[in-house]
């Protein structure tokens, strides 16, 4: 004799609207429409909750959560029948009244208040930041952004500024939209300050993978926001019985949005794979760390309060010391320059352009000229004396250095490799004497061959080190 079918009793149907069929609820569990399309069965104690939220029944279960809309119904009071009927159902199973307690209790747990504070924050700082980015642009970005190359030189501040920065607006509004969606998720069933550790969490995660990789420009709050997912997953997949149906999204969406990350991670250039994989990785360990058993009811640890506190105060000191950076003193550009040249392998480029910030900075001493002309001979150097901008700022800061004769015999060498540029015939003669010293000549068009960056143009980094979006 074969088991009973699940099925086989007569089933009570509910009509649905729209060609929809209809929602049955058979003697161990009811069919329904899925997510997208088709139909699935849920057995009555894989249900977790229910909620009736005016417009739409909200069903939870083990595995996902479902929305049986007002509009989807037939009958008006259709949702509100269902919902009695499956309490009804439930309470006739063993283990039932068990199961309706557990469901009261997320009924109280969704009336209760949460705001999602650390997303907000979070989210409005991204935008005045961005707002700052627009107003000095790009000295910000320069003072911020992560690198390998300047966090081994000793600016650490670089981890937690260059989760704020964005490359243009885009950029921004995209970190917006899942920040906002995701870190609301988790923050209503995690509570602000456990939200706030793990967002705390997946930005050092995000900037110590790329510190891992060797990034030499890397900005974003994209590793936050996949450390959110990483969180509103684990939250998914770990604690679903604990979680209110309105507290929940469908699995299959936090699914599709983790495939969509990893797959431009991977095929996509400008995007930091690394950094999300790491602000995923702590993200999900932060949240598996700090979820409690009762979720956002039981108070913060008071060694979260301490961690919570430690981390905005290193916020606040990145803070400032970017905008000490902004300022553009060269005498922190000079101990920059001397930190790069003790280490190894350091990109032509950033020597040149910190070279260049300290050459055309204003009064700069003479040790300070002295480290720029060490920092532009390494990048020349490093180039076989081929790339006539990295000469031009050799031959700027020699300039600056009082040695007009080797200023003029180096600026010769990059005329001599762009004789058509007309940039360089214009810095030959300020330093003959034919055009006033501090008449430096304008840069070319941004498509022509262009001088050194300015102090207003962000580093350079090597082809196979690009810059990347986080």
């Amino acid at each position: 004799m074969s088991a009973p079918s699940p099925l086989s009793a007569a089933p009570e149907t509910f009509a649905l609207r729209r060609g929809r069929g209809v929602i049955s609820l058979h003697a161990t569990g009811l069919r329904h429409p899925a997510q997208l399309s088709g139909e699935s069965f849920t057995a009555y104690p894989d249900i977790t909750h229910l909620v009736d939220t005016g417009r739409a029944l909200r069903m939870g279960t083990r595995s996902s959560v479902y929305r049986f809309p007002a509009t989807l119904f037939a009958d008006p009071q259709g949702k509100e029948r269902l919902q009695q009927a499956l309490r009804e159902r439930i309470a006739r199973e063993p283990g039932g009244a068990a199961q309706l307690a557990r469901m009261a209790d997320l009924d109280q747990l969704r009336r209760s208040p949460g705001r999602a504070r650390a997303t907000l924050v979070l989210a409005v700082a991204c935008i005045l930041v961005y707002g700052l980015e627009r107003r000095f642009d790009p000295d910000l970005a320069l003072a911020g952004i992560f690198s390998t190359t300047l966090f081994r030189a000793g600016e650490f501040w670089r981890v937690l500024s260059a989760n704020l920065l964005h490359a243009d607006a885009h950029h921004l509004i995209a970190n917006l939209l899942f920040m906002l969606g995701l870190g609301a998720l988790v923050e209503v069933s995690l509570g602000t300050a456990r939200t706030a550790f793990v967002m705390g969490a997946s930005a050092l995660g995000a900037m110590g993978a790329s510190l891992a990789t060797g990034y030499e420009q890397a900005l974003g709050a994209s590793g936050i926001v996949l450390g959110l997912l990483g969180a509103a997953l684990w939250l998914e997949l770990r604690c679903t019985h604990r979680l209110p149906a309105t507290w929940r999204v469908p699995r299959r969406l936090l699914l599709v949005v983790l495939a969509f990350a990893a797959a431009t991670s991977v095929f996509y250039q400008g995007v930091a794979g690394a950094a999300h994989l790491g602000g995923f990785a702590l993200g999900t360990i932060a949240a598996a760390t700090v979820a409690p058993s009762a979720l956002r009811r039981e108070a913060a640890r008071p060694w979260l309060t301490l961690a919570n506190a430690a981390f905005a105060l290193c916020v606040l000191l990145s803070i400032a010391a970017v905008a000490r950076e902004v300022r553009g003193d060269a005498n922190l550009l000079a101990r920059r320059g001397v930190r790069l040249l003790r280490l190894p392998d350091v990109s032509p480029l950033l020597l040149n352009n910190t070279a260049w910030m300290i050459a055309t900075s204003k009064r700069p001493t003479e040790e300070q000229v002295a480290v720029a002309v060490r920092l532009a001979e390494r990048a020349v150097e490093a180039t076989n004396h081929e790339d006539p901008n990295l000469l031009d700022t050799l031959a700027e800061s020699q300039f600056a250095a009082g040695r007009a004769e080797d200023a003029v015999a180096t600026i010769d060498e990059a005329i001599a490799l762009r004789p058509q540029q007309p940039y360089f015939a214009e810095q030959r003669r300020r330093f003959t004497g034919e055009r006033a010293p501090d008449d430096r000549p304008a840069p070319p068009p941004e498509d022509e061959e262009a001088p050194p960056p300015s102090p207003r143009h962000p580093p350079a980094v090597e082809p196979e080190n690009p810059g990347v979006n986080v």
